[in-house]
């Protein structure tokens, strides 16, 4: 499960959500052309995804306030 975001020229912002070997869910970020490290686990992967998405949102809230 991934969910891309691109806007003109800017890198891609990518969340993807993997299973894990135990059973548990992990997120994978890549945030304007950044891979951060594996997040995770969570119980299910709407769970992972959702942590994945709110990441994003605190990321580039905090590089628009840099850009002021």
């Amino acid at each position: 499960m991934t969910a891309d975001k691109q806007a003109g020229s800017e890198a891609v912002t990518k969340v993807t959500v993997e299973k894990g070997r135990n059973g548990q869910y992990f997120f994978a970020l890549t945030f304007r052309g950044v891979t951060y490290p594996v997040k995770g686990p969570f119980a299910n992967p709407m769970l992972a995804a959702a942590a994945g998405q709110a990441t994003v949102k605190a990321l580039e809230a905090q590089a628009n306030g840099r850009k002021a």
